[in-house]
């Protein structure tokens, strides 16, 4: 996805612009993966009351994103993209804390 958006951020060439396009669907499509992770690990007990947080911030982030990157955009669009880059780089730091293998008691790498 950082490449993805990287391109997003610099691409001239309509062809090129939908082969992005493409590949971002197909990346976003794949984001099933991350439930079926969740309900392979969680407590059946968590699962409505983590779903409702999950839910909850989402839906802030769909609301104040698109607000604030919109006033971005009528700068400069490529910043937005750069930013969508950050947040996926983010995303992948973040995911390393997920184990191969995960345990009651090692749900992740990084123990507080």
């Amino acid at each position: 996805m950082i490449i993805i958006f990287l391109g997003y951020a610099v691409v001239d060439n309509v062809n090129i612009a939908f082969l992005l396009y493409i590949l971002d669907n197909i990346f976003y499509s794949i984001s099933f993966a991350i439930k079926t992770y969740f309900q392979k690990i969680a407590d059946p007990a968590d699962i409505a009351s983590t779903s409702g947080i999950s839910f909850t911030i989402n839906h802030i982030a769909a609301v104040v994103l698109p607000a604030l990157l919109g006033l971005i955009w009528m700068e400069n669009y490529g910043a937005v993209f750069l930013i969508g880059a950050c947040i996926a780089g983010a995303s992948l730091i973040l995911v390393r804390a997920i184990p191969d293998n995960p345990e009651i008691g090692k749900e992740t790498y990084w123990q507080v």
